[in-house]
């Protein structure tokens, strides 16, 4: 399946393809694919902006709380994200709304 993404202001289209043996339709292809990515996507905004892959703790149990304290706190910056930039037209970055918020840079 090939995938042609036009984008305004770029000259070229982004294309991409998806190669499965899955015998769904091409739409639910696309659909479990691009949800597969925004899941990485928040991974990796967990990593980045939490950091929750600094587990450096000798005792499994702190590390485990480490991580249960980093869920709420991921969880409180999307919902400030989803409303406190409401409307604007570019959603800010979580790391861009702890800078703002937490670190009160602009």
């Amino acid at each position: 399946m090939a995938k042609i993404e036009w984008h305004r202001g770029v000259l070229f289209p982004r294309i991409g393809f998806v190669i499965t043996n899955s015998r769904l339709p091409a739409g639910k292809v696309t659909k479990v694919y691009n949800g597969r990515g925004d899941v990485k996507n928040r991974i990796k905004e967990g990593k980045n902006t939490l950091r929750w892959d600094k587990t450096i703790c000798q005792r499994f149990e702190a590390n485990q709380a480490r991580l249960q304290m980093g869920v709420p706190a991921y969880n409180l910056l999307h919902m400030i994200r989803q409303f406190y930039v409401w409307g604007e037209e570019v959603k800010r970055s979580k790391e861009g709304l702890k800078a703002r918020l937490v670190l009160n840079k602009s």
